[in-house]
């Protein structure tokens, strides 16, 4: 039997511009206005035709639901910004994460890794 053993990729994202930022329960919020649309600055273990995906729930009635993912492409640097264009509800509960996928983000090099999920909600 053989088994391959992958490193793990550094994945992170970042959130950018908010007007504040505050905690709801134990969890901490970015606030934007549903006029901003948000910068996500995904930061990657670079690799040659690598790209990430960014997953986005929205939370109703407390369950999180799939609100779109998409593959997209990693600078040189190994960096990538993905704006999250309008119109924007407000009130809702967000969270949005970049992930690595083995096989799938162009490459088999590493492990599939996820970064830390980030939370957010628009207001008026």
């Amino acid at each position: 039997m053989k088994s391959t053993a992958y490193a793990k990729v550094h994945a992170s994202l970042k959130l950018y511009e908010q007007y504040k930022t505050a905690k709801i329960g134990k969890t901490s919020y970015a606030y934007y206005s549903k006029k901003k649309n948000p910068d996500f600055t995904t930061n990657m273990t670079y690799h040659k035709g690598r790209k990430h995906l960014l997953t986005l729930h929205l939370n109703y009635q407390g369950t999180w639901y799939d609100a779109g993912q998409q593959y997209f492409a990693l600078g040189s640097s190994g960096k990538s910004l993905v704006t999250l264009e309008g119109p924007h509800e407000t009130g809702y509960k967000m969270r949005v994460r970049t992930s690595y996928i083995n096989g799938s983000s162009g490459d088999s090099v590493n492990s599939t890794t996820h970064s830390a999920w980030k939370y957010f909600i628009f207001t008026k």
